[in-house]
């Protein structure tokens, strides 16, 4: 590990720039490319993957587009790839966006920010998903009233 990544330095204090050695988010099993209406309604499970410059109670601030949640790193496994799962749903959430959305992570550190993660840039579509019912009715509507 360089000095650059340690999180004190020879006098004692805090190393306030770790963000080199964090790792983006993860959407396991998601295409950050195109998140669906539905996807996003039922829940998406952030990964905060594993760094080694983090420390029991380090508070992880997670950011989705200009939503924000907060947990604390409750003990340290080296073992473990993931510092944290959150489960990201846009029928709990105040701040919902579609399009591009910017997804990252702070670290804290006896209140004190010591770490950015690199941007994860997704997509999330505003449309719901069209049913053959839907489809149907809207056929019909079409045949019943056509455009003049």
């Amino acid at each position: 590990m360089s000095r650059k990544n340690k999180p004190w330095s020879r006098t004692g204090e805090i190393n306030t720039d770790l963000s080199n050695a964090l790792e983006r988010p993860l959407l396991p099993g998601i295409n950050s490319d195109a998140i669906s209406h539905e996807q996003v309604h039922a829940g998406i499970s952030v990964h905060i993957p594993y760094s080694p410059v983090m420390q029991p109670d380090d508070l992880i601030i997670f950011y989705w587009g200009r939503h924000q949640t907060s947990t604390p790193i409750r003990q340290q496994d080296t073992e473990n790839t993931i510092a944290g799962i959150l489960c990201i749903t846009y029928n709990l959430i105040t701040h919902v966006q579609y399009g591009l959305v910017e997804l990252y992570y702070e670290i804290h550190r006896a209140d004190q920010l010591i770490g950015t993660s690199p941007l994860l840039r997704v997509t999330v579509s505003h449309h719901a998903p069209v049913t053959s019912k839907q489809r149907q009715r809207k056929r019909s509507m079409k045949r019943r009233f056509p455009a003049k």
